[in-house]
């Protein structure tokens, strides 16, 4: 062979090491893993105002226990009235837990249970009629407690829970901290007769909710009237349940400057939307105040399709498979009252995207189609000169 044919083909020789060390180094080197690109647009969602202000003391909305609108940044805790009760019933049921099927633990009224009703009586204050050595269950004293809204009662009750109303308040007062609730405070009585028990609107609509997800406490707030050992035939205090699609959940009044107070609650979908209004001038005005509140919300904070099922929320991003579309797999319908903060994650082929809000969170499954997790030989090796997929 010439000279210089072997110096061409050295050089070919050369050319072609190199050239294939440089692909299978670039091909090792080469990053292929699957990225995830998310293409989810939320639905637009209403500001949350209300058309009309009250002109007096104060108001909150919440979702599922998360305040959602108050009429002031700052709120001030004031006397809460019998809508203390609402205190009282969870923690009694935290402390003696019943069911729908049973009716809890009897309760023998003892003397000093009596005089509260004495008491009571002479005083003006709201009460049912008991008397020493009568048996009451936990539930029928829920219900006057509740509905009658009992002021006799509700002390009698946290008695007998707690042993006493200062063994009452230290229980009551950890609970509320459990519950996240921190402008309440527990005063001299379980029955917020006493104007020492105060709280704010936002802290009640808390309350609320912590009260409508207890089934027993839900029911009975929802009823129209009970009948109860001695006292007999009882009404609810609240007349708006029933209306608008209200559920309870109780009304106070002291009989001082601080107002009357009324806390509500209704369902939009499977979510629990309570409504906390305190300082009313007149009962008529927390009624109807309180009504025009919820027909407002009710406006407001709607159901709404969030996802469609076989909707596109992403994709897979590759170079060597192009984009592998990330589709939903079922409806999905929610409660908003704010924009949600939603991610989308993926495990192979499947996942889930979730919204997480401030009120309530919701999941949703999401798959792609099946694709190579990793490109062949030969497309590393085009992908080298910029080859890709479309």
């Amino acid at each position: 062979m010439k000279k210089g044919v072997k110096v061409f083909l050295g050089i070919i020789g050369f050319l072609l090491v190199g050239f294939g060390i440089f692909v299978g180094v670039g091909i090792s080197m080469m990053d292929i893993e699957v990225s995830t690109e998310f293409t989810y647009k939320a639905p637009d969602l209403p500001d949350l105002k209300l058309d009309f202000e009250l002109g007096y003391g104060q108001w909150a909305a919440a979702i599922n226990g998360s305040v959602v609108m108050k009429s002031a940044d700052e709120l001030a805790p004031q006397p809460t009235a019998s809508t203390a009760k609402m205190i009282l019933a969870l923690a009694v049921v935290d402390k003696k837990p019943l069911s729908e099927e049973d009716p809890g633990e009897g309760i023998t009224i003892t003397e000093e249970m009596y005089n509260k009703y004495v008491w009571y009586v002479a005083n003006n204050g709201s009460s049912t009629a008991v008397t020493v050595g009568e048996r009451i269950s936990e539930y029928d004293a829920l219900c006057s407690v509740l509905l009658a809204s009992s002021n006799n009662m509700a002390d009698s009750l946290a008695i007998w829970a707690f042993g006493s109303l200062d063994g009452y308040k230290t229980y009551a007062t950890e609970m509320l901290q459990k519950l996240g609730v921190t402008n309440t405070k527990i005063g001299v009585d379980a029955s917020g007769y006493d104007p020492s028990t105060t709280s704010t609107a936002e802290d009640l609509a808390k309350i609320a909710t912590a009260l409508m997800n207890q089934p027993v406490l839900a029911e009975i707030v929802g009823r129209s009237e009970a009948v109860v050992p001695v006292a007999g035939n009882i009404k609810n205090t609240n007349q708006l349940v029933g209306t608008d699609g209200i559920i309870g959940v109780k009304t106070g009044y002291i009989g001082d400057a601080s107002g009357y107070c009324l806390v509500s609650a209704y369902k939009e979908s499977s979510e629990t939307i309570t409504v906390a209004l305190l300082g009313a001038p007149t009962r008529e005005a927390s009624f109807d105040d309180t009504q025009r509140i919820v027909e407002e919300l009710q406006k407001i904070i709607v159901t709404r399709n969030l996802v469609a099922k076989e909707q596109e929320v992403g994709h897979f991003a590759t170079w060597w498979a192009g984009n592998i579309p990330i589709k939903a797999t079922e409806d999905l319908n929610g409660v908003f009252a704010n924009r949600a903060e939603i991610e989308l994650v993926m495990t192979k082929n499947t996942g889930k995207m979730t919204f997480a809000s401030s009120e309530i969170n919701y999941e949703v499954s999401v798959e792609a189609e099946e694709f190579p997790r990793e490109p062949t030989f030969w497309q590393k090796f085009l992908h080298v000169f910029g080859w890709q997929a479309q």
